[in-house]
């Protein structure tokens, strides 16, 4: 099983849906125009002014986003930040109006003015993406500590993230670590940033010392929030009995909440229960079926397990061919099992034409990626797999 630390913004992504909630105003000057009236006066809405606000989430909530566009407008217009806020979100994405990137980031702009919160999240979004504007790492740090500041989470998650991984921006590790504490400590906490936190405290990477019990504690909050990642790792937790006794049934459990969301590497831990038939009742096919959607999520550990299957013909017909094909893909991934495979069929012509020259190149890869592990090709594959 693989527990290696890997940052959760690979490539820099969020959601950001249309709030409801009352936020300040930007200004406490109200515009007043003769057809609306005056909808935000000193600093708060008016009575006019959250009747129209409500029923502007009304339409968005029902998918009637234009009529949302037209109750929101001069809301934004008189200096409302929630609204000028989903204006800017509606235009980026053409809800109820053709999309206008120029207007999005104006309207987006003048809701961090006011300093609404997600309005620093998305602006920085925008820059760390190059998305409508040049891309900035050090603009989006700069907006996302903005937003942290002001107490929102998944600002202080992003900027964290940046900082104790060094995503496009000089790392800084003891300053990321604080602000994904303050992500998972706030009072409506982003779950990635506890799960995440457990990750750093399970592997002792980054020059943060290893930490069971914190582990254990972050994983445990962010797995309860359904993050599947931090319920696949608390399973491994829970399998080898890392901060705590060992429990393979909870292990399974977690592994079972992690992959009915998809998550592959669990599909592929609980195809090998099946596999093994421990615990859970031994069922080739089941274990077959669970590789084969690990495998297809991208999961290497899955992808040599399919083949070992495949190869011997555990829960359908023998495919050595297909086995084989597998293995070369995984280590062409460098992924050192799989290598260690398609060295061995390579030496001995099972599955594919026999090369001794390229197995010795595959089972150097192999021993060079781990060092540890057994990988003699004496023996054939058939011979091996029993």
């Amino acid at each position: 099983m693989n527990i290696a630390l890997r940052p959760l913004l690979a490539s820099v992504a969020v959601a950001l849906f249309l709030s409801g909630c009352a936020s300040a105003p930007a200004t406490d000057a109200a515009k007043s125009t003769p057809q609306y009236g005056v909808l935000v006066q000193n600093g708060k809405l008016t009575e006019d002014g959250e009747l129209r606000r409500d029923l502007g989430l009304e339409h968005s909530t029902a998918g009637r986003h234009a009529a949302a566009y037209t109750q929101w407008l001069p809301l934004a217009e008189q200096g409302h930040s929630e609204s000028q806020f989903n204006l800017g979100l509606m235009l980026r994405d053409g809800l109820g109006v053709p999309a206008d990137a120029a207007k999005s980031l104006e309207w987006t702009r003048k809701a961090a003015a006011a300093n609404y919160p997600d309005a620093y999240l998305a602006l920085g979004v925008r820059h760390a993406n190059g998305s409508g504007v040049a891309k900035d790492p050090a603009e989006a740090l700069r907006l996302w500590r903005q937003g942290a500041a002001l107490g929102d989470a998944n600002s202080a998650f992003y900027a964290g993230q940046a900082l104790f991984f060094g995503l496009d921006v000089a790392r800084d590790g003891p300053g990321g670590l604080k602000l994904l504490l303050q992500a998972a400590q706030a009072d409506t906490p982003s779950v990635r940033a506890q799960s995440i936190l457990g990750m750093i405290y399970l592997t002792g990477e980054e020059g943060v010392p290893r930490d069971y019990a914190k582990a254990r504690l972050w994983l445990s909050l962010a797995a309860a929030g359904e993050e599947s990642q931090a319920q696949h790792h608390l399973g491994v937790m829970y399998q080898f009995g890392r901060g705590g006794p060992a429990d393979q049934r909870k292990a399974v459990a977690w592994y079972e909440r992690a992959a009915r969301q998809g998550n592959p590497a669990s599909l592929n831990n609980l195809g090998t229960f099946y596999k093994n038939g421990k615990v859970l009742p031994k069922d080739v096919k089941k274990a077959l079926d669970y590789f084969g959607r690990a495998h297809e999520g991208g999961n290497l550990d899955g992808t040599v397990n399919l083949g070992d299957m495949l190869f011997v013909g555990h829960g359908a017909a023998a495919d050595r061919d297909k086995a084989v094909a597998l293995y070369q893909q995984a280590a062409e991934a460098a992924h050192a099992p799989g290598q260690c495979r398609y060295a061995r069929a390579l030496r001995h012509g099972e599955g594919v034409a026999a090369n001794a020259d390229e197995a010795a190149l595959w089972l150097a890869k192999a021993k060079a990626k781990a060092a540890k592990q057994a990988c003699d090709t004496r023996l054939p594959l058939a011979t091996f797999l029993k």
